[in-house]
């Protein structure tokens, strides 16, 4: 069974991958202002998800 936290750090690296991806494509387009606005949220969604991912078992809060 996989368990909680490496469900959410998964979910976190996707979230980083689509942001960074869809921030390549509109780079590429030449459109850097929609590159901008699109890689932000992507990589603010994975740093949310990484930092409400559980702790390992013994390690201090």
């Amino acid at each position: 069974m996989l368990s909680v936290r490496l469900i959410l750090l998964s979910a976190a690296g996707v979230a980083a991958l689509g942001g960074l991806a869809a921030g390549a494509v509109f780079l590429l387009d030449g459109a850097f202002a929609q590159a901008v606005a699109f890689t932000w949220p992507g990589l603010a969604g994975a740093v949310a998800c990484a930092l409400i991912a559980p702790g390992r078992p013994g390690e201090a809060a």
